[in-house]
């Protein structure tokens, strides 16, 4: 009982002991860097409100939904980032491509592909795995058909049975002695 108490304790020091170092990243990179280069923080701002979605939503400790859905999204961002960057690295630019719908598409579009990641992958890499010990198990069972037919169904008995099939055999040699 007391074991499963500390063991709750510390999942919840490991669930929230991250939030003062997220805070200082905040405080001494994210904010200076938003001031220095506004319109990227503006577009990923914007950008970034589904892998803060799936970050929220996730009930997963690893969260692995953002993790799947986060770099999706960065690459859906990236190209009108680096086309900014190119041109015109103005808040009215970000504002611009934020006004046009195909930057939203892409954005959010690569967003929705890494939640078809996220929800795909699992079950196909179980189904695969499923195949493939089904695939070992019929292996095992041939091997085991082999002992069986070259040692006799001794070598199928578990080790009980096996002290007890011994058991018997000396009981009856016993037996046999003594008539």
């Amino acid at each position: 009982m007391a074991n499963s108490e500390s063991r709750s304790r510390s999942r919840k020091k490991s669930e929230g002991g991250g939030g003062g170092s997220g805070i200082i990243i905040f405080l001494f990179v994210v904010l200076p860097a938003s001031i220095f280069a506004a319109p990227t923080a503006l577009l990923f701002i914007v950008g970034l409100i589904p892998t803060v979605v799936a970050a929220i939503i996730d009930r997963d400790p690893e969260k692995s939904a953002p993790l799947t859905v986060g770099p999706m999204n960065i690459c859906g961002i990236l190209p009108f980032t680096m086309e900014m960057w190119r041109h015109n690295h103005t808040l009215p630019t970000a504002l611009h491509m934020l006004s046009d719908p195909l930057t939203w598409l892409v954005m959010y579009g690569a967003a929705a592909v890494g939640w078809i990641f996220y929800y795909m992958i699992p079950p196909m890499v179980t189904g695969f795995e499923v195949v493939r010990w089904q695939g070992r198990v019929e292996t095992l069972r041939g091997k085991k058909i082999a002992l069986i037919e070259e040692w006799g169904p001794e070598v199928t008995l578990d080790d009980e049975a096996l002290i007890q099939q011994q058991q018997q055999a000396a009981a009856a040699m016993a037996q046999g002695a003594r008539r």
